[in-house]
């Protein structure tokens, strides 16, 4: 009877829907339109970055930091000139927008504070513009990722100050933004 009981449970956890597996979001969370749209997006921009990843010549057998700044630089001239009209929204539409700002409005304090720990805060950034080195990267809570879509490969979300923005990795480049996304304060606890 006890293997029935663990055998209920196993099934019970197996199908049901998680947002750190990437599946649909629970019901009443996100508008979906706006959650696909930009999932949309974002896979549209991870395809540039990987068709001229492609193109690019293959690193050499190199130790030498000054070789892999080289290409990254490289591979980030070619995006920012292939997305040489990029604007913020592009990839934060409004549709979007509404729904990051229906699972931000439910960050707590504590996962606030987590962001804000090592928060650069705010400085000048524009889309399609190299993310300052000097600067350091804000912490993203466990939880908080695991409410927001996932990303492809090399991208990241943070934050500067209260914007999020859509970060590549691989390029160091700034690929979208949503201002005003959090809090300046902490919430109030619940």
């Amino acid at each position: 009877m006890k293997w029935l009981t663990c055998a209920a449970a196993l099934l019970l956890v197996m199908s049901a829907p998680t947002r750190a597996r990437g599946q649909t979001p629970p019901a009443g969370k996100a508008t979906p339109d706006g959650l696909a749209e930009f999932a949309e997006r974002v896979g549209k921009y991870a395809a540039l970055r990987g068709d001229l990843e492609k193109k690019t010549p293959p690193p050499a057998t190199s130790s030498d930091p000054a070789v892999v700044v080289a290409l990254e630089d490289s591979l980030a001239g070619q995006v920012r000139a292939a997305r040489a009209g990029a604007r913020q929204g592009d990839v934060f539409t409004p549709a979007a927008t509404a729904a990051f700002r229906k699972i931000l409005r439910e960050l707590d304090a504590s996962s606030w504070r987590i962001i804000m720990d090592v928060n650069p805060g705010q400085f000048p950034h524009r889309v399609n513009d190299a993310y300052p080195k000097d600067k350091p990267l804000s912490t993203m809570p466990p939880d908080l990722l695991a409410r927001l879509p996932r990303l492809p490969s090399g991208l990241q979300y943070r934050f500067i100050g209260s914007t999020l923005i859509l970060h590549d990795i691989t390029t160091n480049l700034i690929v979208d933004r949503m201002p005003e996304a959090i809090p300046t304060s902490a919430p109030p606890r619940r």
